[in-house]
């Protein structure tokens, strides 16, 4: 059994956006200004697999490395549990995001001797803003039977090339049999999180080399940045604190007229 996980890695939140280089904040989309690390949802689409793996020992397991590609520590962090490949496929500056990009090239990444992965697993969301719709478009774009926020696969032994997906329903969890080769985003659940790799294989990924694919350029860009700049600073602690008084709906409109100084807030 082939299994790929698609994983994009998000930047991490803990160190603090470096200006680019060239001193225009606009060009840090094009640089990676801050380490990435696995998003909560990538751990777990790689832990689920790291489990399929355990049941099949013949299983082997493709990860393919989009938006941290170029992280060298995110990589060797992935190669650590022991991956049969680890490959960046970094988008294009003007492409991050882009799950229409992610359709032309990621497949193909992601083959192994020419033939599409058996299961192919992603995290909720993939660099798309949290709107979780990258999995449902390339599910769609390669025509493969697809599952949403997953907690848990199997294969099934009494049906011959069947996968056995458990995910959340209302009031109950639900369980769903998808043909191979399939589609699934996995959500993260305390189930899933992500083991710790053994120090052998921690070692033995400093010494990895990651190829990168790199795309031709040849497709009208999806969107240009033109301008970027950081958050205004806050202004907190320039205000005094102030205790709300008269009944709720005096409170609520005095809270709201404190939240939007200068706005004319009536009853109505």
């Amino acid at each position: 059994m082939h299994i790929a996980v698609l994983i994009a890695g998000v930047a991490d939140t803990k160190r603090p956006l470096e200006r680019p280089k060239s001193g225009n904040w606009k060009d840090s989309v094009g640089e990676q200004a801050t380490p990435f690390k696995l998003s909560p949802f990538d751990e777990a689409a790689l832990e689920i697999a790291l489990k399929l793996r355990d049941r099949d020992s013949n299983a082997s397991i493709t990860v393919v490395v989009t938006d941290g590609a170029r992280d060298l520590a995110l990589m060797r962090s992935v190669a650590s549990f022991r991956i049969s490949a680890v490959l960046g496929l970094p988008p294009p500056p003007q492409h991050r995001g882009d799950p229409a990009w992610l359709a032309r090239h990621a497949l193909r990444a992601m083959e192994q001797n020419g033939k599409a992965p058996d299961l192919i697993l992603m995290g909720r969301e993939h660099g798309d803003l949290d709107d979780g719709m990258a999995a449902a478009y390339l599910a769609d774009s390669w025509q493969l039977p697809f599952i949403g926020l997953a907690l848990d696969v199997h294969i099934q032994e009494d049906a011959n090339g069947c996968l056995s997906f458990r995910r959340s329903g209302i009031g109950s969890d639900e369980s769903i049999t998808l043909p191979m080769p399939a589609f699934a985003s996995v959500s993260n659940d305390k189930s899933n999180r992500l083991r710790h790799p053994l120090m052998k294989n921690v070692m033995l990924a400093k010494q990895q080399s990651f190829p990168l694919i790199a795309p031709q350029a040849d497709e009208t860009p999806s969107m240009k940045v033109t301008d970027a700049e950081p958050p205004a600073a806050s202004a907190r602690g320039t205000r005094e604190c102030r205790i709300l008084q008269g009944s709720l709906e005096e409170q609520a409109l005095e809270l709201a007229a404190y939240l939007k100084p200068g706005e004319n807030t009536a009853h109505p």
